[in-house]
C-alpha cells in the first residue's frame, strides 16, 4: 500500500501561494513606502489609566514647534493603537478624550526612524480637570505588559514573555513551559498543567486549536514549536464558557511574532556542543541527504514494486487454492526490492547548530496600514544515551538489557502573517506556520533475557517525520450603530502527519552448547520468536481539521453596579483521521540465521522455494482505522461588577461532541473489525469572580465543569511493543468522555510592574477518568479504561520580584520563583484492582514542583544573565502487576545564559544546559528499573539586528 503524499512529505500548496502572496504585498507596500521615505511613523497606544484598558476613537494629535507648519491628527484603533505620519521635527503631542483630562508630551522629537513606540495614559477628569503635561515615555516591555494583561483578566493564568524566553536558553515552547507556576513537561513534549496529564490539556496557536501529529496522544508535542518563533505564551487555569470545554487542567495558548512598530530584521545562528555526543563516532545507518532537512521518509518509502503488486494484498505464500496468496517467485521478487540496510555503522558527530532568520515591518496600502511579519528556523542535534532498562512481572526480572541510542533530530519552520486595517475599528489578520520535526534515532540493546532463559541483542533503526501546519484568516470589527457592538470571528485550518516509514529491527538470541573437544562454545543466531527476529514496520497517520468560530459582545450599563458586557458566540470544530500501519516479518534462508542479516537477505538468497529468504506479513487485523471528531457550541457569557472593586464573569457553554473510530482490516477495508463512538451533548457552567481589594491585589474565587475525550488512537484495539518481552499497549473502543469538576482561589499582588506576589489553592473532581490500567490473562497487556472517580488537590505559589526591594545595591537583580504542590487519588475499576491496589496517584503528576530564575540586567540593558534551576518530584509512571506500581524519582536541572551586545546590530548569546548531569530513575519497589544520565550541553550564538 502507497503510503500518502501528506504535508509531511512537501510544503502546503497554500503555504506557497502565501509566501507568494506575501512577496506580492510586500513589493507594493515597499513601493509605497518610497513615495514617503522622507516621512517618519509616530506610534503608541492610548490607555486608561483607572482600569488599564486600551482605549478606541481617541483624538491624537501632532502640534508642530513651526507655527507655519500643518498640525497631523488622527484617532486611536480600536485596540487602542495609532500611527500618525510626520516630517522630522520637534512636536507635541496632544491626546484627548471625553470625560479624560487632556495630556500633552512634549518635545517629542521625530526623526528619519521615528521615536519609540509611546505608551499614553489618560487619567478620568471626575476628578482632574486641568491639562497634564509630561515628558514622553516607551513602551512597557513584554514582561510588564503580560502583568498588565494578568492583574486585568478575568480568569487566573500565567504567562511567558518573549524577554523570558530570551534571557533562558530553551530550544522549543516544551522547554519554555517547564519554567510555569504548576507545570512539567513528560518525554520533553507533553506538558502536564496542574498535575493533570497531558490529556487534560489542550493547545492552540493563534487561536488555532492543533491536531495532533503523535500516534498515541490527543494533544500536540510543543517541542514540535520553536521558541525563536513565540512572541508570548498564556496558560489559562481557570475555565470561561467562551473557551472550548476540552479543559481539564488548563488551555495553552501559544502567540507567535506579533507585527512590530517599525521595520526589522533579525538573523541568528548558533553552534552547541554535548557531552557524549558531539565530535565522537556514534552509530547510525545509511539514509538520505534529506535527511538533514527532515524529510528522509521518502528515501524509506515502500518500493513501488511492493505498492503496485501487494498494495492491497496480504504477503502469504499461494498454498493448494491458486486464487489465494503470492507466488513464491513473486514473494521472492518483492523481498529483493526492499534496501538492504539493517545494521549500524560509526559516524563522526558534528557540533549541534541552529539558524534563525525574521523580517517585519508596515507601509500603507490604499491609505491604510499594512502589517507583514515572517520568521524561519532551522536546527539540527546530535544526543547519545546510554540507559539500563529492566523489566519485572510478578517480583521476576523478566529482562535486563542496556541500551545505548543515537538521535539526530532536525526541526525547520516558519511562519508568516499578515495585518490590515480597514479603518480605525476593522481589521483583518492572516496567520500561517509550519512546522516539521525528523527523529532518526539508532538504538542498540544487549542483555538477558528470562523468558527463553539467554542473552539477547537487538538493533532498531527508527524514523519519524512529524509536521504541522495552520492557517487562520479573522476579522474585529466596532459597529457604533448596533449597540456599540463588537464582533469577532475566525475561519482557521490545521494539518498535521506522523509518518514512520520502514522501522527495522533485528534480534539475535545466543545459543551455548558443548563441542565434541566439550568446549564451551557460543552461537548467535536470528531469533524470530524474540521480538520479531527481522521486522520492518510502516506507518503513516494523516489529520486534517478545520473550524469556524464567532463572538459578539455588547456592552451593558449596569445602574450603580457599573459598566458590563455581555458575550454570546458559536464554535465548530471538526477532525478527520486517517490512519495506516503495515508490519512485515523477514525469514532468513534456512541454516543461515547466524549470519548478518545484509548477508542473509542479500539478493542471491531470495529463491523461490521455501529454502530461501521470505517476507511475511504480520500486520493485525484491526492495525489500521479511520476516525472522525467534531464539536458543535454555542455560548452566553455576560461580565457583571458589583460596584468599582468586583467584577464576575459567569456563563455557559452547551457542546455537543461526537467521536467514531472504525478499526478495519488492511486486506479487506470493508471489514469492520472494531468500533468505538461517543456522543454527548454537556451543559458547561463556569464563573470567575475576582475581587481587587487594593489597587495591586485581587482576590479570585472560580468553579467549572469541563470535559476530557479520548484520543482518537485510543479506540482502535490495535497493540504496540516496545521491547522484546515487554507488554503491548492496546485501545479500548468501550471508552467514555471524561468530567471534571473545578475550583480555584487565589490571592495575588502586584507590588510593581514587573512584581508579583501570588498564592493559590485548586480542586479538581473526576469523573470516569481514564487511565491506563493492566488487563489480566495469559499475555497481559496495557490498556485504556475508565476507572469509577478521582480528584486533585493543589497549592500554587509565585514570587517576581527585584532583589533591589530588600538592598538598593542589587535592583538590576530579579527573582523569579514558584512553588506547587499536588496530592491526587484516582480509585480503579474492580477488575483492575486484584492486580494492584484499590487507589493510586494521577499518573504523570508530580508530587512537588520547584522553579527558579536569578536574573541580572546591565544597568543600560546592553548585558543580562540567568541561571535557572528546576525541580520535578516523584511521579507515578505505570501501574505494577502483582507487585509494587513503576515510580520516576525527583530530577533536577540546572541551566544558564548570558547574553551582551558585542557591537550596536550584534548580541552573543552562551548558554549551558543540564549542567547538573542529573540521573534520571524510575523503581519498581525495592527495584531500579531504569537509569540513564542528562548530558550537558553548552552553545554560543550571534544575533544581527541592522535595523
Amino acid at each position: 500500500m502507497k503510503l500518502r503524499d501528506t504535508d509531511a512529505r512537501r510544503l502546503p500548496v497554500g503555504l506557497i501561494h502565501m509566501v507568494t502572496r506575501f512577496a506580492a504585498l510586500l513589493l507594493l507596500a515597499a513601493l509605497a513606502t518610497a513615495a514617503t521615505a522622507s516621512a517618519a511613523t509616530v506610534r503608541g497606544k492610548v490607555l486608561a489609566s483607572d482600569t488599564g484598558e486600551l482605549m478606541a476613537f481617541v483624538d491624537v494629535l501632532l502640534i508642530p514647534a513651526d507655527s507655519t507648519a500643518r498640525k497631523i491628527g488622527g484617532v486611536t484603533n480600536a485596540d487602542g493603537t495609532f500611527a500618525l505620519e510626520a516630517p522630522a521635527g520637534t512636536y507635541t503631542l496632544q491626546v484627548r478624550a471625553l470625560s479624560y483630562a487632556t495630556k500633552r508630551l512634549t518635545g517629542l522629537t521625530v526623526g528619519n526612524d521615528g521615536p519609540s513606540p509611546l505608551t499614553i495614559s489618560l487619567e478620568s477628569s471626575a476628578i482632574v480637570q486641568q491639562e497634564v503635561v509630561v515628558e514622553a515615555q516607551s513602551i512597557q516591555n513584554n514582561e510588564k505588559a503580560l502583568l498588565a494583561q494578568r492583574r486585568k483578566a478575568s480568569t487566573v493564568g500565567d504567562a511567558v514573555s518573549a524577554e523570558q524566553m530570551r534571557k533562558a536558553p530553551d530550544r522549543d515552547a516544551a522547554d519554555v513551559l517547564r519554567r510555569v507556576t504548576g507545570l512539567s513537561v513528560s518525554e520533553g513534549k507533553f506538558v502536564f498543567v496542574r498535575g493533570l496529564g497531558e490529556r487534560y490539556s489542550s493547545t492552540e496557536v493563534d487561536g488555532v486549536r492543533l491536531v495532533s501529529p503523535e500516534q498515541n496522544k490527543r494533544v500536540v508535542p510543543l517541542d514540535l514549536l520553536p521558541a525563536n518563533l513565540l512572541d508570548n505564551v498564556v496558560i489559562q487555569k481557570t475555565y470561561s464558557a467562551d473557551r472550548p470545554a476540552e479543559f481539564g487542567g488548563g488551555d495553552v495558548q501559544v502567540h507567535t511574532r506579533d507585527f512590530p512598530s517599525k521595520m526589522t530584521f533579525q538573523i541568528s545562528a548558533s553552534q552547541g556542543y554535548e557531552e557524549g555526543a558531539t565530535f565522537k563516532d556514534l552509530p547510525g545507518y545509511l539514509g538520505s541527504n534529506k535527511d538533514r532537512f527532515g524529510m528522509g521518509s521518502e528515501f524509506r518509502d515502500l518500493s513501488g514494486l511492493m505498492q503496485s503488486i501487494a498494495g492491497h494484498r496480504k504477503l502469504t505464500p499461494r498454498g493448494v487454492d491458486p486464487t489465494q496468496g503470492i507466488p513464491l517467485d513473486t514473494l521472492a521478487m518483492l523481498g529483493k526490492s526492499f534496501r538492504n540496510i539493517w545494521s549500524t555503522k560509526l559516524n563522526h558527530v558534528l557540533p549541534n547548530g541552529s539558524l534563525f532568520q525574521t523580517f517585519g515591518n508596515e507601509w500603507k496600502l490604499f491609505g491604510r496600514p499594512l502589517g507583514l511579519v515572517q520568521s524561519a528556523t532551522y536546527s539540527r542535534s546530535v544526543s547519545h544515551r546510554e540507559e539500563k532498562k529492566r523489566f519485572f512481572q510478578s517480583y521476576v526480572n523478566e529482562y535486563d538489557y542496556l541500551y545505548d541510542r543515537t538521535t539526530e533530530s532536525v526541526q525547520l519552520g516558519g511562519l508568516g502573517a499578515l495585518s490590515y486595517r480597514l479603518s480605525p475599528g476593522n481589521s483583518v489578520h492572516l496567520r500561517t506556520m509550519y512546522t516539521r520535526g525528523a527523529d532518526d534515532e539508532t538504538r542498540l540493546a544487549t542483555g538477558y533475557n528470562n523468558q527463553i532463559r539467554e542473552s539477547i541483542r537487538s538493533t532498531r533503526l527508527t524514523y519519524v517525520e512529524r509536521s504541522i501546519f495552520t492557517g487562520g484568516i479573522e476579522g474585529r470589527h466596532e459597529l457604533p450603530a448596533v449597540m456599540r457592538s463588537k464582533v469577532e470571528w475566525k475561519l482557521n485550518r490545521s494539518t498535521s502527519s506522523r509518518l514512520q516509514p520502514d522501522r527495522r529491527e533485528t534480534s539475535y538470541q545466543r545459543f551455548t552448547y558443548i563441542d565434541d573437544n566439550e568446549v564451551f562454545q557460543e552461537q548467535w543466531s536470528l531469533a524470530p520468536s524474540v521480538g520479531g527476529g527481522a521486522t520492518r514496520e510502516y506507518g503513516d497517520q494523516a489529520d486534517k481539521g478545520w473550524g469556524f468560530n464567532t463572538k459578539w459582545s455588547v456592552p451593558v450599563a449596569l445602574g450603580p453596579l457599573g459598566k458590563g458586557r455581555l458575550d454570546s458566540g458559536f464554535d465548530h470544530q471538526a477532525k478527520e483521521r486517517d490512519s495506516f500501519y503495515r508490519r512485515l516479518g523477514f525469514r532468513p534462508p534456512q541454516g543461515q540465521g547466524d549470519a548478518p542479516p545484509e548477508s542473509l537477505f542479500q539478493d542471491s538468497n531470495w529463491r523461490p522455494n521455501v529454502q530461501g529468504a521470505q517476507v511475511r506479513d504480520l500486520t493485525f487485523d484491526d492495525d489500521n482505522y479511520e476516525g472522525s471528531q467534531r464539536q458543535t457550541a454555542g455560548f452566553v457569557s455576560g461580565e457583571i461588577p458589583f460596584g468599582p472593586r468586583v467584577r464576575s464573569v459567569i456563563g455557559v457553554r452547551v457542546e455537543h461532541g461526537t467521536q467514531r473510530v472504525r478499526s478495519y482490516d488492511l486486506f479487506d477495508p470493508a471489514r469492520t473489525t472494531a468500533l468505538g463512538e461517543i456522543d454527548n451533548v454537556d451543559w458547561l457552567p463556569a464563573a470567575n469572580v475576582t475581587w481587587a481589594m487594593t489597587e495591586r491585589a485581587n482576590l479570585r474565587l472560580a468553579a467549572s465543569r469541563t470535559l476530557s475525550r479520548p484520543d482518537l488512537r485510543e479506540f482502535s484495539p490495535s497493540k504496540s511493543i516496545d521491547d522484546p518481552g515487554g507488554f503491548r499497549l492496546s485501545g479500548n473502543p468501550d471508552l467514555k468522555r471524561a468530567r471534571l469538576d473545578n475550583y480555584d482561589v487565589r490571592i495575588e499582588a502586584f507590588p510593581a510592574l514587573a512584581e508579583v506576589l501570588a498564592i493559590g489553592a485548586f480542586y479538581k473532581k473526576i469523573y470516569d477518568p481514564i487511565e491506563t490500567a493492566i488487563r489480566p490473562g495469559d499475555q497481559p497487556f496495557f490498556e485504556p479504561v475508565n476507572s469509577k472517580s478521582g480528584k486533585n488537590l493543589g497549592l500554587e505559589v509565585e514570587s517576581r520580584t527585584s532583589l533591589g526591594r530588600f538592598w538598593k545595591p542589587l535592583a538590576n537583580f530579579f527573582l523569579n520563583a514558584n512553588f506547587t504542590v499536588i496530592a491526587s487519588r484516582v480509585e480503579l475499576p474492580a477488575f483492575a484492582t486484584v492486580l494492584g491496589g484499590s487507589e493510586h496517584p494521577l499518573a504523570g503528576q508530580a508530587a512537588h514542583l520547584v522553579n527558579a530564575s536569578l536574573s541580572w540586567t546591565s544597568p543600560r540593558g546592553g548585558a543580562d544573565a540567568a541561571v535557572l534551576f528546576s525541580r520535578t518530584g516523584t511521579r507515578l509512571t505505570t501501574l505494577g502487576i502483582l507487585q509494587p506500581d513503576v515510580y520516576e524519582a525527583p530530577i533536577s536541572t540546572l541551566d544558564a545564559s548570558v547574553n551582551w551586545t558585542v557591537l550596536p546590530s550584534l548580541r552573543m548569546k552562551l548558554t549551558g544546559k543540564g549542567l547538573l548531569r542529573e540521573v534520571h530513575r524510575t523503581t519498581q519497589g525495592e527495584f531500579e528499573i531504569t537509569k540513564y544520565e542528562e548530558p550537558s550541553a553548552y552553545s554560543i550564538g550571534f544575533t544581527y539586528s541592522p535595523l
